[in-house]
């Protein structure tokens, strides 16, 4: 009897894993990848695009390029590196070394909404006294320059907000947010500190004089439920904490000797509550942390120093009893502040934030 083919040790290997399974975002191609992909348990491969970009070109679906790996002395039907027609779910079919085969699935992507800052666009504003530069768009974002400014009037000149064109992720440029120690003129005008912060909503300057805490309006109306709060950051904390809680002359300042500054950045879903106009009340400095009507959060848990642009990808993790429920309004507040707690003016003079490229990726 004469047998044909290749003749088996019996030690094959049996491994047919995909091993890894991304898009590099180098490649134009890749450019709607908004989340890279998850290897699932059950063999699929799902990740998310971004849904205007698709709409507005469907064929880009077709054009995406992975790259991944396999097992070691396995073989694929598919080529890694190879344009894949991704508008429909696309099978891969594993072959381990004994003949063994295993069929991977990858998902055509969840089309996601992306909300998006890039900190590249920036208004002058102010008087040749307190002249300031705020990020854009600025019905939508605000920050502690457009209080901090009014303290020129009181011969403080810095500024806790800049634009950085020089450091920088992508695009033309980066926002700087700078703790601004002011302890030596503290008054009951003049806080202790001031944090560098950015956020969306509104700074209202009319409770300046009785509750600095409500002058920041947290929140913009947002219709979709979140899932991720990404964006790139590096921090460099300053060298003196003070505590500046309360104080209203410099005597009142307390410098906690051994404390070391950390930066906040996270996101809040919250429900919309209407006042008797028919706007949103909007969360503050006094509440933003711990209201009743916060929904998800997406929280950075280190906010330590980093040296180099460091990318976040965050989570947003829903509240003990709290779901989303598309029937109801919400808002979302993206919070980021160069002080932890710039809030309560708690923080270190020349604490540095830099960020760049926000994005929330919404279903």
């Amino acid at each position: 009897m004469v047998y044909e083919g290749t003749r088996l040790s019996g030690s094959e290997s049996s491994e047919t894993k995909i091993t890894a399974f991304s898009f590099d975002p180098s490649n134009e191609a890749n450019a709607i990848v908004v989340e890279q992909p998850v290897i699932k348990s059950d063999n699929t491969i799902t990740f998310r695009v971004d849904e205007a970009a698709v709409k507005a070109n469907p064929d880009l679906l077709k054009a995406l390029v992975p790259t991944f790996t396999i097992s070691d002395k396995a073989t694929s039907s598919v080529k890694s590196g190879v344009a894949m027609d991704l508008s429909q779910d696309v099978a891969i079919t594993l072959y381990a070394e004994n003949g063994t085969k295993v069929l991977y699935t990858v998902k055509s992507p969840t089309q996601s909404s992306v909300l998006k800052y890039t900190f590249d666009e920036w208004k002058t504003a102010g008087t040749s006294i307190t002249l300031h530069d705020e990020p854009l768009p600025d019905d939508q974002l605000a920050s502690s320059v457009q209080g901090a400014a009014l303290l020129a009037l009181f011969g403080i000149t810095d500024r806790p907000v800049y634009k950085s064109e020089d450091d920088k992720v992508a695009g033309a440029a980066a926002i700087k947010l700078v703790t601004m120690d002011t302890s030596a003129k503290t008054s009951t005008v003049v806080p202790a500190m001031t944090s560098g912060s950015v956020f969306t909503g509104v700074f209202n300057s009319g409770p300046a004089m009785t509750d600095r805490m409500k002058c920041t309006e947290f929140g913009i109306p947002y219709n979709r439920k979140p899932v991720l709060f990404k964006g790139y950051y590096k921090y460099k904390a300053g060298e003196k904490f003070v505590d500046g809680e309360g104080a209203t002359k410099p005597a009142d300042v307390k410098v906690i000797e051994g404390k070391v500054d950390e930066c906040s950045i996270m996101a809040v879903l919250y429900e919309t509550e209407l006042d008797a106009n028919g706007k949103n009340i909007p969360l503050n400095g006094h509440d933003i942390s711990d209201s009743p009507r916060r929904v998800a959060v997406a929280a950075l848990a280190d906010g330590t120093d980093k040296a180099e642009w460091t990318p976040f990808s965050l989570e947003f993790k829903y509240l003990d009893g709290k779901t989303y429920d598309a029937s109801k309004e919400y808002q979302l507040a993206i919070v980021c502040s160069s002080s932890k707690e710039g809030a309560a003016f708690k923080g270190a003079g020349g604490s540095t934030l830099m960020l760049d490229e926000f994005e929330v990726i919404g279903e």
